[in-house]
Parts: structure tokens; sequence; C-alpha cells
């Protein structure tokens, strides 16, 4: 049977886990400022709003990025622009691993999933051959940049390399960058900075900001891609919430401010999960940006067995096979949005869990 991640998701949060690093759910409180601005603006911005956003917000992302604001749309979060352009696609190209937020929103449209998948040997980064490999079977390639669950951040050239390859393959490329901000090592990147023809970046306040709860995101590129996105809000969501609009028009000011504490705050974490992880145990890429270890079990520990064993001891982590089926049974994903003695500590716990798993006498 297929690994059901949101029903795993939702029995662990039915069963009062005590360490929780499977979600992505960040646990940074907001900024205070975007607070302020959401009380006072909650009783009196109720009512609908345009499909496309408020134009003032629309504006501000059109001159943070350099292009017109008919190549903006403010979203109700990241996944309804990507689940806009999922719709309009026929079949969509993923790099696996990937989020399994995708498969879904692919399986109820009734769309083809084709998958390329990396490997952890090139430190789960995709070239021009990666791309070529789904010619004709794609009319739209998704990347995740930086990647969840791997960590992976790309370049400019490799990725000038993927939207060359991609355009000569005839797939429009949808670019998800919702850790954009969360970069370790390396530069920030929007794609669709580097190309906008054919090409949509989209965006979620949800991660930089701590605010999943107000649904709210962008996208920017191609106009007609774009006009995709506001045409199918209009006809599912109606619009973004005025409240939610004026927050993230806020956030927009704090971006730069607001994003080196978070980095600061993630890689502290990350830096405090390296110490303790014992490479007899595991081994894994140096993630570069994002919120997530990938982390492959050595012996033959299989990850979904380790998931459930954890999940009864009240420890969240989620199988690797979540992330593109039986080739990652091998690995679990380890989130970074806890504090880092709750990390350490269950990081601790799952060890000695998968060496028990794995035959304690040998590990004497």
């Amino acid at each position: 049977m297929e690994f059901d991640f949101y029903s795993f998701y939702e029995a662990l949060n039915n069963s009062g886990a005590r360490i929780r690093l499977d979600a992505g759910d960040p646990d940074l409180p907001p900024p205070g400022a975007l607070l302020e601005v959401l009380m006072a603006e909650l009783p009196r911005s109720l009512g609908y709003t345009s499909a496309s956003g408020m134009p003032e917000l629309r504006e501000r992302i059109a001159e943070l990025h350099g292009v017109d604001p008919k190549e903006v749309v403010v979203t109700p979060g990241a996944k309804a622009a990507l689940s806009a352009l999922i719709h309009s696609a026929n079949s969509v190209g993923v790099f696996a691993p990937y989020w399994p937020g995708y498969k879904s929103a692919i399986a109820i449209f009734g769309k083809r999933l084709v998958v390329r998948h990396l490997s952890q040997e090139d430190s789960w980064l995709p070239g021009q051959d990666d791309v070529l490999s789904l010619a004709g079977k794609a009319d739209m390639l998704l990347v995740n940049y930086p990647n969840n669950p791997t960590g992976a951040v790309l370049d400019s050239k490799t990725a000038r390399g993927i939207l060359e390859a991609a355009r000569d393959s005839g797939m429009v490329v949808v670019s998800d960058e919702a850790y954009r901000d969360i970069v370790f090592n390396g530069s920030r990147l929007v794609m669709a900075s580097l190309e906008t023809e054919g090409v949509v970046s989209i965006y979620s306040f949800s991660k930089t900001f701590s605010l999943p709860g107000l649904r709210i995101g962008y996208a920017v590129g191609d106009a007609t891609l774009v006009k995709r996105i506001r045409d199918f809000i209009a006809a599912t969501y109606t619009g973004v919430p005025r409240y939610s609009q004026l927050v993230a028009l806020k956030a927009l000011e704090l971006v730069v401010e607001v994003s080196e504490e978070v980095r600061r705050v993630y890689y502290s974490r990350l830096s405090a999960a390296i110490e303790v992880i014992d490479s007899s145990v595991f081994e894994y890429t140096m993630p570069k940006g994002g919120l997530y270890l990938f982390l492959k079990l050595k012996n033959g520990i299989d990850g979904t067995r380790l998931a459930y064993r954890l999940a009864e001891k009240g420890i969240g982590v989620f199988p690797g096979v979540a992330f593109g089926g039986a080739r990652y049974r091998n690995y679990i994903r380890v989130s970074l949005t806890a504090p880092a003695n709750t990390i350490v500590d269950g990081l601790k716990a799952i060890t000695k869990e998968a060496r028990i798993m794995a035959g304690g006498q040998r590990w004497r």
C-alpha cells in the first residue's frame, strides 16, 4: 500500500506527539509589526477582493521583481497557484525527491505525473540531461529550490541551463520558491528574474514570516501563466482576504531584516543537528537552504517502519517514501521547525531507535 502522507500527519496531530520534526510548520513567531497590521485591519477587511489581488500589493511585488503588474497575481497561498497551473497542464514533470503535495494535486486533477529521479551523489541537483529526459513526456516542469526535502539550492548557471533545456523541450517552468529566503549557502534565486517567457515563480509568506494560517502568496512571471492562476482563483477562492494582503504588503517592507534573522535561526538549528548526527547510522548531503534534513539510514533500515515506531513513542518524522516512492525507503525527513534542543533530543531518540532496528549487538 502506498504511504499516505496526509493521513500520517493527521494521526500525529491526534496522537499528542511530544517531539514534532515532521511538518514544515514554522515555530518562530510572526514579526510583531505584522500582527499589529492584522489586528487593526481584520475587523474592517472581511469583504470580497479582486481575484488578481490589491493593486498596491501587486505594484509593490512588480517593483520588487522589475516586472509589469500584469505579470503578478496575489494568491491564497502558494498551493493555489501551483494547483491552478497543474490544472491547466496535461502532464507534469518533477524531479524526485519531491514534496508530496505535488503528487496529490496532479492526481486530483487527473493529470499525468512524470518523474526524473536525482541522486544524492550529484547533491540532488538536476542537469540539462535530466530536463531533456522529460521532453515529449511533460508540458510543464515543476521545480522547487531550495528543495523540500533535500535542501538543495540552484545557482544561476544551473538554473539557466534548466530553463534553456525546458524551452527547447517545449515545457513551461513553474518554480515553487516557498523557501526562497532561507538560503544558507548560495544566492537567493527567482527563476522568473532569469527568464519571463514560459516561466512563473511562486512565493509564499508562510515560511519566512511564519504566516501559514493567512494563506497568502503570489506568482510572478509569464503574463499568460499569471492569468491562468487569476482565472482559477476567480472560479474557486474568489480572492485573497484584504487583511492578509495588507499584512503581506507590510511584510515586503521587512523582508530583508526578517530573512536575515530567519536564516540565522534555522542555520543554528541545522548546525546543532549536524553535531549529533551519527555517521554510523546516517548519511546525508548538507542542506544549503530550506527547513529540512533528508537523512539516509544505513544498514538497510526501513524509513517507514522507523517513522511508525517513532510515532508510537511520541516523535514525528516523515519517511522518505513520501517524497518519491520506494526508491527512498531508506530515508527520513527531519524538520528544523523546533527549538535546537528539541531537534537534538529528537535526533538522539531517532538514532537510538534506528540502532535497535539494525540489531543492538552490532552497535556496541
